[in-house]
């Protein structure tokens, strides 16, 4: 006796058969990825905390915590309860970068201030003055006034490279801890601020959502170290953009020498560094373009002009790592040096007396 298949047994055994083939195939493949990239934990993990330095499994979260009471609150304008549940204009950021209370900020964090006050995360404050200043770099140096055994942060030894992992932290009001995190994009830029007439040199930029209250914060690199000073650019540039860490460790080693009076290179220029690409497509050399210069400063005495690029200072080409920018190329106010310069399609050699503002 033979028993007829109905349709609905036939489409019971389809389904059960795309089934098991479902899942065999789909065992198969997650093999493969398996063998191919490892457990899928793992790389979500490495993808988020990767970058260079190799800070020994350390989370962005755990070196923001760890380094939080480095970083302080400073008040520019007196604060009422009232104006702190509107959302106060008056607080901004900074970090501490020696034990007896120097504190470094972004110029811009501090302009127009009508007071100056140091909050510290443990609940202590100082009245504060301004120690130094390069608004070049766009980087102050405060002291908070009386304050003793706080915890400093370091500057990092190396120049932090493009896809390094970045931590801004900062603190906001009635948040002790406030994290902006990403990688690297950009190095050795400019960038000019809403109302500035010069643009900032040296700075970097990272692909993470900038956060106006963070003005002033650290941004620090996979071990913890500062590798710049985030500033508000107000959308001038894309991402976190922070300040020279060069610039900013070189007021402290001003100030905590013991030289008041020491004069700050310049070399009267604006310029921006070409990348190779860019090198190529305009068929020029990698070097610094120079955007303006200052009417009787060195670099218009030593013959400069807009559209030249320099390529070299001394026996050092320029490039990302090093710009046209005398604090990072290590030169001193009245110093001598060779500029070789591209200019119409030939190379030339200009002598420049490193100047002082």
């Amino acid at each position: 006796m033979t028993t007829a298949v109905r349709p609905r047994d036939r489409l019971i055994a389809a389904v059960v058969l795309s089934a098991v083939i479902g899942l065999v195939g789909g065992g198969l493949a997650a093999w493969g990825i398996y063998a191919h990239f490892g457990p899928v934990e793992r790389v979500t993990q490495e993808t988020i905390i990767g970058g260079s330095g190799g800070n020994g499994g350390l989370t962005a979260g755990s070196i923001a915590q760890a380094k939080s009471a480095s970083v302080v609150e400073v008040l520019t304008q007196p604060v009422t309860p009232a104006e702190l549940l509107a959302g106060p204009t008056g607080i901004v950021d900074g970090f501490v970068v020696s034990a007896n209370g120097l504190v470094v900020s972004s110029i811009h964090a501090i302009q127009g201030a009508a007071t100056l006050k140091i909050a510290t995360a443990d609940g202590r404050s100082f009245p504060a003055t301004i120690v130094r200043a390069d608004p070049t770099h766009g980087v102050v140096l405060l002291q908070a006034v009386g304050a003793q055994h706080m915890t400093p942060l370091t500057f990092a030894a190396v120049s932090p490279r493009v896809g390094d992992l970045a931590i801004a932290v900062a603190h906001t009001p009635f948040s002790p801890v406030s994290l902006s995190t990403g990688t690297v994009s950009s190095i050795g830029g400019s960038v000019t601020l809403a109302g500035g007439d010069q643009p900032l040199r040296d700075v970097l930029t990272v692909d993470a959502t900038p956060d106006p209250r963070q003005d002033g914060a650290p941004l620090l690199d996979g071990n913890g170290n500062v590798i710049g000073v985030v500033v508000d650019a107000g959308g001038a540039a894309p991402g976190v953009v922070a300040l020279s860490m060069t610039s900013a460790a070189d007021l402290v080693v001003a100030a905590t020498g013991g030289s008041g009076s020491a004069p700050v290179p310049a070399l009267g220029a604006q310029s921006q560094v070409i990348d190779p690409a860019t090198a190529a497509a305009a068929g020029v050399p990698v070097g610094a373009l120079i955007l303006s210069v200052t009417a009787g400063g060195p670099a218009a005495a030593a013959g400069l002009i807009p559209g030249d690029v320099v390529t070299a200072v001394g026996s050092t080409p320029l490039d990302a790592t090093h710009p046209f920018d005398p604090n990072v190329l290590g030169l001193a106010p009245g110093e001598q040096v060779t500029l070789t310069v591209y200019r119409n399609g030939t190379s030339r050699t200009l002598q420049m007396t490193v100047g002082s503002g």
